[in-house]
């Protein structure tokens, strides 16, 4: 499914109405008849744990989401239990903590630890065909494409799915240190747990999305470029 809607003249891609956004777009791929259970450690804010727990659900699988305990549940982690997850909280949850954990019980059940984040050649050249589909159905390539960066996966795809496009990421997790030509790298320059309070026509996370949203608009020229941002969550 590709919804691509108008906001602010900036055509949006809306992959937050799928079921864990942009990431549901991998989970056939990652997702074998070979195990009953899947297990991933994940930071609260994470969108993978999101599209394995609704995939899993979808076709009866068990999907068992290690993360940090807080004092309330994030609201990512109570979206992963409607979708049927089983979810691990531990103490004192830095990641790697969080990810001993996951492996300890995937050993001791046998369940498949899935690695953390989306970063391989395979995933990259499912959402680079994702973004081959957008052009598409727009009709042209855009002159400009935003995203939020975290682990570059995103970016790196629409770079191998795109020729002309100028793309702008916005930095809002760990440095991302690659530059190629049509890139151009801005930093967000607040920690990723810092929200975004940009007003904004559609869902977008606070945390990640939202900030490069902020970003394109307070730095447009207003030009008429045709400009598509991407959505992920």
């Amino acid at each position: 499914m590709i919804i691509i809607e108008k906001h602010n003249g900036i055509n949006v891609l809306r992959d937050d109405l799928l079921k864990g956004g942009t990431k549901s777009i991998l989970m056939p791929s990652i997702i074998t008849d070979e195990h009953k259970e899947y297990v991933y450690a994940s930071p609260v804010y994470g969108g993978f744990q999101i599209a394995l727990s609704a995939y899993c659900q979808s076709v009866g699988k068990q999907a068992t989401i290690f993360c940090a305990k807080r004092k309330e549940m994030h609201p990512n982690t109570l979206k992963c239990i409607e979708y049927g997850a089983k979810i691990v909280e531990v103490k004192c949850g830095y990641l790697s903590v969080v990810e001993k954990h996951s492996r300890d019980y995937a050993l001791l059940t046998g369940a498949n630890k899935l690695v953390f984040g989306a970063n391989s050649l395979e995933n990259k050249l499912l959402i680079a065909h994702r973004m081959m589909k957008v052009i598409s159905q727009l009709g042209k390539e855009p002159d400009e494409i935003w995203c939020a960066i975290g682990s570059g996966t995103l970016v790196d795809s629409i770079l191998m799915g795109t020729t002309t496009a100028k793309v702008f990421g916005v930095q809002v997790g760990k440095e991302y240190n690659k530059r190629p030509d049509r890139l151009t790298v801005l930093n967000y320059g607040k920690p990723f747990d810092k929200i975004s309070k940009y007003k904004c026509t559609f869902n977008s996370t606070a945390n990640y999305d939202l900030k490069a949203w902020e970003l394109l608009n307070t730095m447009r020229d207003n030009t008429g470029k045709d400009i598509l941002f991407w959505n992920v969550l």
